[in-house]
């Protein structure tokens, strides 16, 4: 039994720093979802379009968009690379989007996507 438990909570601790992050398909990729292994700086279904909703609406979005994708590869480790999952896509936004402003994440959300995000 104590097997077991120590089991679980090494498990436990092991999920804590699973991350993924989602890419919707555009014309000029594929979209996918990508399960990986890294720092639990970010919620665990990421998307570059949650990391995005929290800049300026002035800012142009696409260098955030860029740079999310960029860092979420770099710091992690992939375990999966899956196709395009829409639920995880609209989990992340939801996540992102708990405790803002409806109306400023619309307008940014808006703004994300004229880029195909």
């Amino acid at each position: 039994m104590r097997t077991l438990l120590a089991f679980g909570v090494l498990l436990l601790f092991a999920a804590t720093f699973v991350r993924s992050y989602t890419v919707p398909p555009a014309p000029d990729r594929r979209g996918s979802t990508v399960v990986s292994l890294a720092y639990p700086n970010r919620p665990f279904f990421g998307s570059p379009r949650g990391a995005c909703l929290t800049t300026p609406v002035d800012e142009p979005a696409i260098g955030c968009l860029v740079g999310s994708v960029a860092r979420a590869r770099e710091d992690g480790i992939p375990l999966l690379h899956l196709a395009f999952c829409a639920t995880c896509y609209g989990l992340s936004q939801r996540i992102a989007a708990f405790g803002q402003d409806e109306s400023t994440v619309q307008v940014k959300l808006d703004q994300i996507s004229r880029f195909g995000w």
